[in-house]
């Protein structure tokens, strides 16, 4: 299996507070967050794109999702545990690879 490395600054949300907040009303962003615990997203309040990377225990890619745009709801994956959300255009689509590792978080 081929580890990733990502050339981007991944933010873990562990308040409740930055979990709640996420990118809501922000005009960009040049990092990710990283979501523990979660299985479905929405991008209410949003103001910009997401790419959505579902992760499993093992921090493999479960399924990814471009260019969600704002005011949408994602419902849960099957096996994903963490999700990590990035503003869309910062990875190059064929970084995120479904099964491949993400390394350095």
């Amino acid at each position: 299996m081929e580890d990733i490395k990502l050339n981007i600054t991944i933010l873990r949300a562990e308040t409740f507070w930055k979990r709640f907040r996420g990118f809501m009303l922000k005009r960009s962003a040049n990092y990710a967050l990283l979501f523990d615990k979660c299985k479905s997203v929405h991008t209410f309040f949003m103001r910009f794109d997401l790419d959505i990377v579902y992760l499993d225990d093992k921090k493999r890619v479960v399924k990814v999702i471009r260019s969600l745009k704002p005011f949408r709801i994602v419902l849960p994956v099957k096996n994903a545990v963490s999700i990590l959300e990035i503003p869309s255009g910062i990875i190059d689509a064929g970084a995120l690879q479904a099964f491949k590792k993400l390394i350095d978080f």
